[in-house]
């Protein structure tokens, strides 16, 4: 997936880079109660809109690739890394955005 030594940084830093660049519509999604943070560290559509669908799906393929490395990095698995991501954005998250709790039911913080 990714090229060893400095390359392998370029690659995580230009995904870093197209991740900032969605950042703004990803906020917005969130904040119209389109989107909303699963269980495992991905973006969901929550409700009957489908607005950006693009942003999501780049979104979630990003995100994905950067779990991967992490978990090659830690010698955990992907879902692992999901996971504890998925904490984390939930710990963080502002109030009237939905969640994924971890028995799947989702709720708004």
């Amino acid at each position: 997936m990714f090229a060893s030594g400095s390359s392998f940084a370029e690659d995580i830093n230009a995904i870093k880079a197209e991740m900032e660049k969605r950042l703004p519509a990803i906020v917005e999604l969130k904040s119209k109660g389109i989107v909303g943070e699963d269980n495992s560290g991905y973006l969901q559509f929550v409700g009957g809109k489908r607005e950006k669908e693009a942003v999501v799906q780049a979104e979630n393929q990003d995100r994905k690739k950067v779990y991967s490395a992490i978990a090659k990095k830690e010698g955990v698995s992907v879902n692992q890394v999901g996971q504890r991501r998925a904490t984390h954005i939930a710990e963080k998250a502002k109030k009237g955005e939905w969640l994924q709790g971890q028995d799947g039911k989702w709720y708004q913080k």
